[in-house]
C-alpha cells in the first residue's frame, strides 16, 4: 500500500505541474497550492517524518474537497463542459486513491468504509457549497444621467455582451459624477473595472451589488460609501456576464 500511496502522490504532483500550473485560468488557482502540499508529503514520507501519513491524509482530503467544488463549478457555471470536467475528475480520483492507500490510526477514517463515507461527504460539501456562493466580479460600466430620478447604467464585458439597468441612488450618482471618467464626444460617465459583489445559488444570480471601480487615468480605486443593489428583475440584456468564469474558492 505504501508504494501505491507514493504512485498516487507522484501522479497528483505531475498532474498539478503539467495541467494545474499551465491551465490556471481554466481549472483554478488552488491547484498549485495543493501540488506543493503533496510534494511536501512525499518528501516527508521519504525522510520518514513521523507525521508524514497525516500530511498525506491532509493533502488527499484537500484535493478531494476542492476538486469536488470545482466539479460543482463546471456543473453550474460551465454548462456541462466535459473537457473541463476531465481536468477536475482526474485529481479527484487520484486523491481518492491516495486517501484509501494511506494508513492511519485516526478512528474517523481507519477503515475502508469510513474513508468511502468521508469521500462522499467531501463530494457533497464541494457541490453543496453552491447553495450560496458569493464572488466579486469585474466589469466596465457607463452611467447616463439626465434630469430624471432614475438613470441608465450599461454593464459591458464586450460590445456583444452587455446589459442595462435603471438605478435611482442619489449617493451613487454623486460619487460617479465626482470620480468617474468622461471622454469628449461621448455621453456618460465611464467607470472601468467596476467591482460587483455577486451572490449565486446553484449557478443562478440571486443578488448583485456595485461596490467600487478604478479611475484608470490616475490609478485610483474608488470605493462607494455603500454598495448599490442592482434590481435583477429590471435587467435588460445578458446578466450572465456577472457569473464567474473560473472557480473562486476563497473569494
Amino acid at each position: 500500500m505504501r508504494i501505491i500511496k507514493y504512485i498516487f502522490s507522484i501522479l497528483l504532483v505531475i498532474w498539478g505541474l503539467l495541467i494545474g500550473w499551465t491551465k490556471l485560468f481554466f481549472v483554478g488557482l488552488h491547484f498549485p497550492f495543493l501540488t506543493v502540499l503533496t510534494l511536501i508529503a512525499i518528501i516527508s514520507g521519504i525522510s520518514k517524518y513521523k507525521k508524514a501519513n497525516l500530511i498525506f491524509i491532509i493533502s488527499a482530503c484537500l484535493w478531494i474537497v476542492l476538486s469536488a467544488e470545482t466539479i460543482g463549478f463546471v456543473i453550474f457555471f460551465d454548462e456541462g463542459n466535459y473537457g473541463r470536467m476531465l481536468f477536475v475528475a482526474i485529481p479527484f480520483l487520484l486523491s481518492t486513491g491516495l486517501l484509501f492507500s494511506t494508513q492511519t490510526e485516526i478512528k474517523l477514517i481507519n477503515t475502508i468504509t469510513k474513508k468511502f463515507l468521508l469521500v462522499l461527504l467531501f463530494l457533497l460539501i464541494g457541490i453543496g457549497s453552491y447553495v450560496y456562493k458569493p464572488t466579486t466580479e469585474e466589469i466596465n460600466c457607463w452611467y447616463y444621467f439626465d434630469n430624471n430620478q432614475t438613470y441608465k447604467v450599461l454593464f459591458a464585458e464586450s460590445p456583444e455582451r452587455t446589459f442595462e439597468v435603471e438605478l435611482s441612488s442619489d449617493e451613487l450618482k454623486k460619487e460617479v459624477k465626482k470620480e468617474a471618467l468622461q471622454y469628449e464626444g461621448r455621453n456618460g460617465y465611464y467607470c472601468p473595472e467596476t467591482k460587483v459583489r455577486v451572490v449565486t445559488s446553484f449557478g443562478k444570480i440571486i443578488s448583485a451589488k456595485i461596490i467600487s471601480f478604478r479611475n484608470s487615468e490616475i490609478d485610483k480605486k474608488v470605493y462607494f460609501s455603500s454598495p448599490t443593489k442592482i434590481p435583477l428583475e429590471k435587467v435588460n440584456g445578458k446578466l450572465e456576464i456577472l457569473k464567474p468564469f473560473i472557480p473562486r474558492l476563497w473569494d
